[in-house]
């Protein structure tokens, strides 16, 4: 069992909702998973997305690479914590993990692994940077996935993204070692539930 206190959160939702564009926020508040990405917002609407999800007591990671108006140094990233107060953030850039991990935030770090001399270089940085989850994109290569969690242990928790769209896959990248999914095909954010119970299927 993972020493992760944020372990049991990613577990408890197999469908983590990502959110592209702000008009969808509503209908990602309404799901039945706990947890939402922000892949969209801007320096006018970031806080009011945020203040939207939290309040329907949501877990909500904003992805700092794709935020527009921000600078993302230190200062943007105290002023995130502070005044917008997101669950944590996303980030493929090693520095704004490193940076997210100082003000407390919990920290995704996003893993683009296309070929084996990208999946040793971001293992390595895993293991030093230590953050509470990694995203693992593509999302649908269960040989990576076991690779990854061998390697980064049981402590953090893998999260697939990218072309999931079916229950199935969501359970292939499970039973190989992931504990969630992000996706924003809206006709699985409401499938944690069953999902949950094809799960205990696989133990």
């Amino acid at each position: 069992m993972s020493r992760n206190p944020y372990f049991s959160i990613f577990q408890e939702n197999p469908i983590v909702v990502a959110v592209r564009n702000p008009k969808d926020i509503k209908q990602a508040v309404l799901s039945d998973s706990n947890i939402i990405f922000l892949l969209c917002g801007n320096i006018y609407n970031l806080k009011q997305m945020v203040k939207y999800c939290l309040n329907a007591h949501k877990y909500v990671f904003v992805h700092l690479d794709l935020l527009k108006g921000y600078s993302p140094d230190y200062y943007f990233i105290k002023y995130l914590k502070d005044e917008i107060q997101p669950t944590g953030i996303i980030s493929t850039k090693n520095n704004l993990i490193l940076k997210a991990k100082q003000e407390h935030l919990l920290t995704i770090q996003r893993l683009f692994l296309l070929d084996s001399a990208a999946e040793n270089t971001v293992i390595n940085a895993v293991k030093k940077i230590k953050p509470d989850a990694v995203e693992i994109l593509p999302g649908l290569v269960p040989k990576i996935i076991t690779r990854v969690s061998e390697e980064v242990g049981m402590d953090i928790p893998i999260i697939c993204g990218g072309f999931i769209e079916k229950e199935e896959e969501v359970l292939s990248s499970i039973k190989a070692g992931a504990i969630s999914s992000s996706t924003s095909y809206k006709l699985l954010w409401n499938a944690n539930l069953q999902i949950k119970n094809k799960i205990k299927t696989l133990n």
